[in-house]
């Protein structure tokens, strides 16, 4: 009920009145006040899916059978039987996520430089080249272009775990191997060298990138390219190619190999000037 007192209008509790409104009611003045509203009792509906689930057995959210247990045995028993076990959606979840878990656990995984000696390189790099590529980093200390291509190593081999990155001096591994001919990158598949990087060249020279690397390695085929050979974002299918991500990745790679072959053009006009400089004195 309210009573208009100018701006102000006053509401009181439902079904509670004045005396003012009862005396104008009583005299006929005011219609009667109307019945206060009760609610109904609160009655949960039927949860249909749980008594079917119930008249099943009493799983799948179903508490019957955890009703009619009678002590502590019982309650074990259904444990022990799977009885408190989710609905069969959620078990075959659960058996997939397993799998997959066991499949992603069988497949090696490296994520930084392996530091080998020649007595350990048959168990580090032939035996493991069998089921997996396998690089090995030949280095000298005092060089900078191994400092420059160790760094961009270092990175892809974080990058890509599935590969396995080895590095060993290159005067340890093959004594009386040339200084002039290092750094030098071997790849390793099958138990047999496939590919052989002598120098920086092939990676864009002294202002090679861990990309113009990674665009090197897998000239030699899919050393940079995850745990079953693909890239990731073939997986997506065409929807993946279309994608701006795969379209920044194909310019970068164009930048990367632009550059490359650049700096391959510029060393071998150095080279040859240098010969012509050698032949004029």
């Amino acid at each position: 009920m309210g009573e208009d007192f100018g701006h102000v209008v006053y509401r009181g509790p439902e079904g509670e009145t004045t005396e003012w409104d009862d005396l104008q009611r009583q005299y006929g003045n005011k219609p009667p006040a109307p019945e206060k509203f009760v609610p109904d009792a609160f009655t949960p509906a039927e949860d249909r899916g749980l008594r079917a689930a119930v008249e099943r057995g009493g799983r799948a959210g179903g508490t019957a059978h955890i009703d009619a247990a009678r002590g502590m045995d019982q309650l074990h028993a259904m444990e022990d039987e799977d009885a408190f076990a989710d609905d069969t959606f959620l078990e075959e979840y659960r058996r997939k996520r397993l799998e997959e878990m066991k499949t992603a656990a069988a497949i090696p995984r490296f994520g930084s430089v392996v530091d080998i000696t020649r007595d350990s390189f048959m168990a580090h790099v032939t035996d493991p080249s069998s089921e997996h590529y396998v690089l090995v980093l030949l280095h000298r200390p005092q060089c900078r272009e191994c400092e420059l291509l160790a760094a961009a190593y270092a990175e892809l081999a974080r990058k890509h775990p599935h590969t396995k990155f080895t590095s060993i001096p290159g005067k340890e591994c093959i004594p009386g191997y040339p200084d002039r001919n290092m750094p030098t990158l071997l790849v390793y598949k099958d138990r047999d060298p496939v590919r052989t990087f002598m120098g920086l060249d092939h990676y864009g020279g002294t202002r090679m990138t861990p990309e113009g690397l990674e665009l090197a390695l897998n000239e030699c085929g899919n050393v940079c390219r995850g745990a079953k050979g693909d890239d990731d974002d073939e997986d997506g299918g065409d929807d993946a190619r279309d994608s701006e991500g795969w379209r920044r990745k194909e310019y970068a790679e164009m930048v990367v190999r632009r550059m490359i072959e650049d700096g391959r053009e510029h060393r071998q006009r150095h080279a040859e000037s240098k010969e012509e400089d050698d032949d004029d004195e």
